[in-house]
């Protein structure tokens, strides 16, 4: 099937909100909303949130693995879709505003409530796009207008604080709970929308599989299929990566380099660039394959990462030079594993005879949300070796290098590890050709 380009955006909608409401909870929540305004402990924040996903990452695999077997007439995605988006509007609103003296069990419990709901859209969400087509290329075509709805998520995220708060209110430097807060009403707004949009332009999908796959087939995604569990390891890398700077750059970027009225404005150029350079990866996975892809993309993040700790105190423009590339890079990072995770659900089928494309999209949520919530704790702990312990305090030499380096050499070389482990990825354009021609040969003999 290949969609129009309203249909794409339609199911690109819910992605907007979705990952919009992953900007305070990488970037701010943890390191700077928790610890500085409502007075924890950064540590002790970061390892509650490093649990969470956690949680979140066990109950991935049980949501896709229960979407691949309901059966519905309003589609097997959108009824989990629609069943999930209550749950994460109102867990969203405690988690972004809680109380005066707020304990870690009421951050543990509505996070708990928060990641279930967020899980239960999302997974599926990601599995319909991956049954949308079943071409080699429109699966990154499909992949590229979502994950360009994730950075327009993250721009509005962003501009969300300036378009109020400084435009608006006249606040000339809106504090971290302002920004938080001005996130949670534009994610309150956007998923509803989103979701009815994306049901009313997009079509649902049936099961093309011989026969229902049970649970313990399920559970052996990742023993049998090697080359999902090689995607899968190489993306678990890259996300810890991520979450590793996503911890860190907040205090690097306000404290580090003394440039705390410039957050939103570093969020923004981030964002606003890989609105307009995602779309480049399409046809750069199309001539180089979509594992080469995904090498030279982690490779330009690693190079944006290490720029960052040569930045001079106060200056702006090439903090946001080093954004533009690590925003490029995290463009192709972000589009080429899901679309090649449909691929590898092709081989598995090849296989097995089920296509469990809700098991291994699971899987891939799994990997993406523990990676970024392990990374976080990594990315703190590593700080706290250097001493640092919140935001309120002056941070000495010692200190600042640990920040310095957090952000920039310790994300860099761990990206060289997936690059290593997909340059010889198994499945391109010509092997997937092979696998879709036997998998229609073998449907013709079945009917």
């Amino acid at each position: 099937m290949k969609l129009s380009t309203g249909q794409l955006l339609a199911y690109a909608a819910p992605t907007v909100a979705l990952q919009a409401m992953l900007v305070p909870l990488y970037n701010f929540l943890p390191p700077v909303y928790y610890s500085a305004d409502v007075g924890m402990v950064a540590l002790t924040v970061a390892t509650v949130f490093a649990i969470g996903r956690i949680w979140e990452a066990l109950i991935d695999p049980l949501v896709g693995a229960l979407s691949d077997r309901t059966k519905s007439a309003f589609g097997r995605r959108r009824i989990w879709m629609v069943a999930g988006a209550p749950i994460a509007l109102l867990s969203a609103w405690f988690l972004l505003l809680p109380p005066a003296g707020a304990s870690i069990f009421y951050l543990a419990g509505w996070l708990v409530a928060f990641y279930a709901g967020w899980t239960m859209v999302y997974v599926p969400h990601q599995t319909w796009g991956g049954e949308l087509s079943d071409d080699y290329a429109e699966r990154t075509r499909i992949a590229g207008f979502r994950e360009s709805g994730a950075f327009f998520g993250y721009l509005c995220a962003s501009a969300v604080g300036i378009f109020y708060w400084i435009l608006f209110k006249g606040v000339a430097f809106p504090s971290y709970a302002q920004i938080v807060q001005s996130v949670g009403v534009f994610f309150a707004v956007a998923l509803p929308i989103g979701i009815l949009w994306c049901i009313a332009r997009v079509p649902p999908t049936t099961a093309q599989t011989e026969r229902t796959p049970g649970w313990g087939e399920l559970l052996g995604i990742l023993s049998r299929n090697g080359p999902f569990r090689r995607l899968v390891s190489a993306y678990f890398i890259d996300r810890l990566a991520l979450g590793v700077y996503f911890g860190v750059q907040p205090i690097l970027i306000s404290q580090a380099l003394g440039m705390q009225q410039h957050v939103l404005t570093v969020a923004i150029v981030n964002t606003v660039a890989a609105v307009l350079l995602a779309p480049a990866w399409i046809p750069l996975a199309n001539k180089l394959g979509k594992h080469r892809a995904y090498c030279v993309a982690n490779l330009i993040t690693a190079i944006g990462y290490v720029s960052l700790f040569f930045m001079p105190d106060g200056a702006i423009v090439p903090v946001l030079l080093a954004n533009v590339v690590m925003a490029f890079g995290n463009g192709g990072t972000m589009i080429m594993p899901p679309a090649m995770t449909a691929d590898a659900v092709d081989s598995d089928e090849l296989k097995t005879g089920v296509a469990q494309m809700g098991g291994h999209m699971a899987f891939l949520a799994s990997v993406f949300k523990f990676g970024m919530g392990l990374g976080l704790f990594v990315g703190i702990g590593f700080l706290w070796l250097f001493g640092y312990v919140d935001m309120s305090q002056s941070l000495d030499s010692n200190v600042e290098q640990g920040v310095r380096l957090g952000a920039s050499w310790l994300p860099a070389l761990m990206l060289l590890i997936p690059v290593s482990m997909m340059w010889r990825y198994p499945i391109d354009s010509a092997r997937h050709a092979e696998i879709r021609a036997a998998l229609a040969e073998r449907r013709r003999s079945i009917a």
